[in-house]
């Protein structure tokens, strides 16, 4: 067994307290297992792991990587509650303006997970009701010159946490999937400004919503950049957190252009991380699940470790423009729509900046 599947299955045993403890915990080199876990933004559901363990196998780590470890969980519920605090503020100043919003993947997610205070904080993405026009013109009124992208805007700093403004919460390079995405968002955009996490001082997705937008969101950087686990570990505990609502339709999932990605995402969550047949969105497809795998081994969060990135994630368009193209190829034979697509919503994309970025 590989170490990369031996840290699998520990995933798996931390996610998991009816998984079987991998016999390969014996001969872990607890140091290897942390890098592992900060490549992937999973160190806090595997310390879950470490904490399940018995004694005998608890002192085979060492006083340093328990106190790194120890010391990492620590700065991650620091930065949570930061976050949660800049997020509610952000969420309330919309309010007062006029807007409503909710926030995305996120804090939103972390409060899917056992404590809330467990999930990697990343930015603060909001989506604003109203369109893309007028919240680019609000937000530039504010204070102009931030990054426009199709999807959203860069916005001031809460404090030390950046903001993007979303007026699409995601988006599809094929234009016919992306026009039924678009509108699918819009018909479920009123139960998401409406739905408040209750004692957290701001909204969130309902479930119907985030079962679409998540794996949009997952599919976006497969394609585009490189996708980690902390993607596969949110989507995990969505599912395990269905309050008894129906899942998405084959015939949804195909019409939004989600139908493979969702067969290669419930492969690795069914197959690897064990979740049940019955919490499924639809049937596995093993092929391009451990293509996605593979992914996802290969480039850690957001794509960061690929050495295969042409020096890897760049501002420099040039380089970029060549990994992403680069990417297409490589995944064009599992998922062909949106990578044929991919180029031409790049030039799209191109043009849409220079007409909405303002002079």
């Amino acid at each position: 067994m590989d170490k990369n599947t031996a840290y699998l299955e520990f995933l798996r045993w931390s996610l998991d307290e009816s998984a079987p403890l991998p016999t390969s915990v014996d001969n872990f080199d607890w140091s290897d297992l942390y890098m592992f876990s900060r490549k992937q933004t999973v160190e806090t559901t595997m310390w879950k792991g470490i904490e399940r363990l018995d004694l005998s196998h608890k002192l085979s780590l060492s006083e340093t990587e328990v106190l790194t470890w120890m010391a990492r969980i620590k700065k991650v519920e620091r930065n949570n509650r930061m976050v949660y605090e800049k997020a509610a503020w952000v969420w309330n100043n919309f309010r007062r303006e006029g807007f409503r919003s909710c926030l995305l993947k996120g804090q939103g997610n972390a409060l899917l997970y056992p404590t809330p205070y467990m999930r990697i904080p990343g930015d603060i993405d909001i989506w604003v009701e109203g369109g893309d026009d007028k919240v680019i013109s609000y937000v530039n009124s504010l204070r102009p010159g931030h990054k426009i992208t199709y999807h959203h805007i860069d916005f001031l700093k809460a404090g030390k946490v950046p903001v993007e403004v979303h007026y699409r919460p995601s988006w599809m390079s094929n234009p016919w999937h992306n026009k039924r995405l678009q509108a699918w968002f819009l018909a479920h955009s009123e139960e998401c400004f409406s739905n408040e996490a209750k004692g957290w001082g701001f909204c969130v997705p309902t479930f119907e919503f985030n079962t679409i937008y998540l794996l949009s969101h997952l599919y976006s950087h497969l394609i585009r950049e490189g996708v980690g686990l902390r993607h596969v570990v949110d989507y995990y505990h969505l599912l395990r957190n269905n309050p008894g609502k129906p899942l998405p339709s084959e015939q949804e999932l195909r019409s939004l252009g989600l139908w493979h990605v969702a067969g290669a995402l419930m492969w690795l969550l069914n197959e690897v991380l064990g979740l049940p047949d019955n919490l499924l969105v639809c049937p596995p497809d093993e092929r391009r699940g451990r293509v996605l795998l593979h992914e996802i081994i290969k480039g850690g969060n957001m794509g960061k470790y690929d050495e295969r990135a042409f020096g890897g994630l760049t501002e420099d368009s040039v380089r970029t423009n060549i990994r992403v193209s680069t990417r297409d190829i490589r995944l064009l034979l599992y998922f062909p729509s949106e990578c044929l697509w991919e180029p031409w919503f790049r030039i799209k994309h191109y043009f849409w900046r220079k007409k909405h970025q303002p002079k």
